[in-house]
């Protein structure tokens, strides 16, 4: 299920820090609190794993904020009006009614700063596509996806570009853990495919120009970076994994901001 929350700043000229996703997931994790501190704990200290694997899946997603007219400067948002978008995805049903419950409890959150409040005037549940085996999606928030490699004798993180030829394989795999620790078994098909959108990549320039580095909690002891990138995409293959790619998310760290997608009409 996609949410889209209609928000506005509660001070004119409200500007925050353009890394801001880790506020978003913070409210996000309030909001379900307010109605079951005992499923947030869950959400946010365990989550959903399947078995013989020790990562954990939240299961849900959200965008970036779109607003009808911003700008950039001194790396924050300025907002020039006061209409944002926001769109959260969830496949969870007991974690979806929590977190639309604990929204019309408490309307008001803040991002970057306590006095930057913004206000959810108006949330609209939005209806699924029809779902078949050969879509076309636009990403609401960066994919990103990451394969382990040795480092000086650390093991790391790298994360893929559009074009890395372990793209298809990891983001395969990411959804087939992701949808064994909802189900407890694995899709009878397993086949997927994603493909960026190469003539898109082409008029940016190159994927270099569609990544973006992200930071997550700035300024905090424990912040890091992630780097993922926009652009269409095609996914092709199972309609379960498809689904679940929608509803929580393409790629790692949807419960952080990323991997949000919307089909092209």
């Amino acid at each position: 299920m996609h949410i889209r929350l209609t928000i506005r700043p509660e001070q004119p000229g409200t500007h925050i820090f353009l890394s801001y996703e880790y506020y978003l997931s913070s409210a996000i994790y309030k909001w379900i609190e307010l109605s079951s501190p005992e499923f947030s704990a869950f959400l946010h200290d365990h989550a959903y794993s399947p078995e013989q694997h020790k990562r954990s899946f939240k299961h849900f997603c959200f965008s970036q904020l779109f607003a009808e007219r911003s700008h950039v400067q001194d790396e924050r948002i300025f907002f020039d009006s006061d209409t944002i978008m926001w769109y959260v995805g969830m496949v969870v049903e007991e974690a979806l009614q929590h977190f639309v419950t604990g929204l019309f409890e408490k309307r008001r959150f803040f991002i970057d700063r306590e006095y930057n409040t913004f206000v959810v005037e108006q949330v609209e549940m939005l209806p699924d596509p029809v779902w078949t085996s050969l879509m076309k999606f636009k990403t609401l928030s960066p994919i990103t996806v990451s394969v382990a490699e040795e480092r000086n004798g650390k093991l790391l993180s790298r994360y893929l570009k559009a074009d890395d030829p372990h793209l298809q394989e990891s983001l395969r795999n990411n959804l087939l853990r992701r949808y064994e620790s909802l189900y407890g078994i694995l899709p009878q098909n397993q086949e997927f495919r994603c493909i960026p959108d190469a003539e898109y990549i082409t008029r940016r320039g190159s994927v270099d120009r569609i990544s973006k580095l992200v930071t997550i909690k700035k300024g905090m002891p424990d912040e890091t970076k992630v780097r993922g990138f926009r652009c269409p995409v095609t996914l092709e293959g199972s309609l379960d994994l498809i689904k679940l790619a929608y509803e929580s998310g393409l790629g790692e760290k949807g419960s952080v901001g990323f991997g949000m997608i919307e089909e092209i009409r």
